[in-house]
């Protein structure tokens, strides 16, 4: 029995594996910057809600992304605290997140950390789970802001 044929608890069980690591995927694509890994993530109709910004398609939320991260020196981001709500072929999530931001040429001291809250919705598709709405919202910082302040250079 495969977990596309699976009905009931087990395939719940699956599913729920599946979104965590999903999840957690896109953490580790972010701070690998690894923007290939990270469009695997997404649905090519995924709509992103990020504080200061909506972006519309897996194109533009890479685009984005990548805009924001490339030009750091390193981040780190740690999600935590995972819900899971599955129904069917769709599921929403809600992670918190601390993510750590340096940047060498920064006018302070080079570091940022903001927390906050991931919302997503997902569907199920043939490739496995994809985001199709991510929602982030910051609630708490501290440090330098000109890290994710400056202009690209």
């Amino acid at each position: 029995m495969t977990a596309a044929t699976e009905s009931g608890p087990v395939r719940e069980l699956h599913d729920r594996a599946a979104i965590t690591e999903l999840i957690y995927t896109v953490a580790r694509a972010m701070d690998s910057r690894d923007w290939d890994l990270l469009a695997t993530c997404y649905a090519p109709e995924a709509v992103g809600d990020y504080m200061n910004a909506d972006v519309d398609g897996r194109e533009a939320i890479i685009a984005g992304t990548k805009a924001f991260l490339a030009p750091l020196d390193v981040t780190q981001h740690l999600v935590g605290n995972l819900q899971i709500a599955v129904e069917s072929d769709t599921a929403s999530t809600h992670a918190t997140f601390i993510a750590q931001h340096v940047r060498a040429q920064a006018s302070g001291s080079g570091q940022y950390i903001l927390g906050g809250h991931y919302d997503d919705n997902l569907r199920r598709t043939d490739e496995g789970w994809k985001i199709t709405r991510r929602q982030i919202r910051g609630i708490w910082d501290n440090g330098d802001a000109s890290v994710v302040t400056i202009p690209v250079t």
